[in-house]
């Protein structure tokens, strides 16, 4: 399964929605996925987001938490504590 990282770009005379880069329509592994929007997120890029291209997607707290390794995050794109175990 392919992800894709977006975020919000804004630019100086008005803000707008759009792709993070050309790297936006390319498909990741989910540890590319994350690695890139981690990237992206220490580059103060706002509203970064993974998603599997269908309704699935994290971003916001969750994303930060897994960018810090505080939570790991799933296949399915849920951020889950580091600590807990499995089947929880």
């Amino acid at each position: 399964m392919g992800y894709f990282v977006t975020c919000e770009e804004v630019s100086k005379s008005s803000a707008s929605s759009a792709p993070a880069d050309q790297q936006a329509s390319e498909s990741f592994e989910l540890a590319d996925a994350l690695a890139h929007a981690c990237r992206l997120l220490d580059e103060g890029r706002r509203n970064v987001v993974i998603t599997d291209g269908g309704r699935k997607s994290i971003g916001g707290e969750d994303l930060i938490a897994c960018c810090h390794g505080d939570k790991e995050i799933t296949a399915d794109l849920t951020a889950v504590a580091t600590d807990d175990p499995p089947g929880t």
